[in-house]
């Protein structure tokens, strides 16, 4: 082989190594494009960002929708009620918080996808797998929950309408803040969903809820 022809082969080779080196997985341009929706969305992620001021409001959002407010308090609406519907619906509500939980941890221990570079870790009540992006704890709660909500207990338009516009303001402001790329979010809407679907086909109905409860709890409501 002339020495011409080896140099012509060998700029072959390389022209194709460089092509496969810079061609990227349709999954790479994925993330490359939620890593950079994310980046122009954390308009709160810090003081100094664009929508700083806005900062305290979204962490009131992040807590409205913290795990342990919402079991503390279900735990709460368990003791005050009365009604054997009431009864039903907070002790489902419950082992629904703890399957959204588990759900989570899971996923976060499985994919373990770091937070986003602008996050500040000054998050409520947090423990080891919260330094996991992926999937958004809190919105897959609070999907979880506005479907719950409208499923199970409220009738009249206005409070579904607020459940839905409060959920979504919970999903918003993890990107705002920082917390989470903008496909953390999207998923953790649908898994939200998926856990109350699934929740459902294992619903506890409100004769066995009495029964389980009444040697324990009899003598305070039941």
């Amino acid at each position: 082989m002339s020495a011409r022809k080896r140099q012509a082969k060998s700029a072959e080779t390389d022209r194709r190594n460089r092509s496969r080196n810079t061609t990227k997985s349709p999954w790479e341009t994925i993330l490359k494009y939620d890593r950079q929706c994310t980046k122009a969305f954390g308009l709160c992620a810090t003081q100094n960002s664009a929508l700083g001021q806005l900062r305290p409001l979204m962490k009131v959002l992040e807590i409205s929708c913290h795990g342990v407010p919402w079991l503390i308090g279900t735990v709460i609406w368990f003791v005050c009620v009365h009604k054997p519907e009431d009864v039903e619906l907070s002790v489902n509500l419950f082992l629904a918080l703890i399957f959204d939980l588990v759900v989570v941890a899971v996923l976060k221990v499985l994919v373990q996808r770091p937070r986003p570079s602008n996050n500040q870790m000054d998050m409520f009540a947090t423990v080891s797998i919260d330094n996991y992006s992926f999937p958004s704890g809190h919105t897959t709660r609070a999907a979880m929950l506005a479907c719950f909500y409208i499923e199970r207990v409220l009738i009249n338009q206005l409070p579904m309408t607020l459940i839905v516009t409060w959920s979504a303001c919970v999903s918003l402001s993890r990107v705002m803040l920082g917390r989470h790329y903008v496909l953390d979010v999207l998923s953790g809407c649908l898994i939200g969903v998926l856990e109350y679907i699934a929740y459902s086909q294992f619903w506890i109905p409100q004769d066995k809820c009495l029964l389980w409860l009444e040697p324990y709890f009899g003598h305070v409501h039941l």
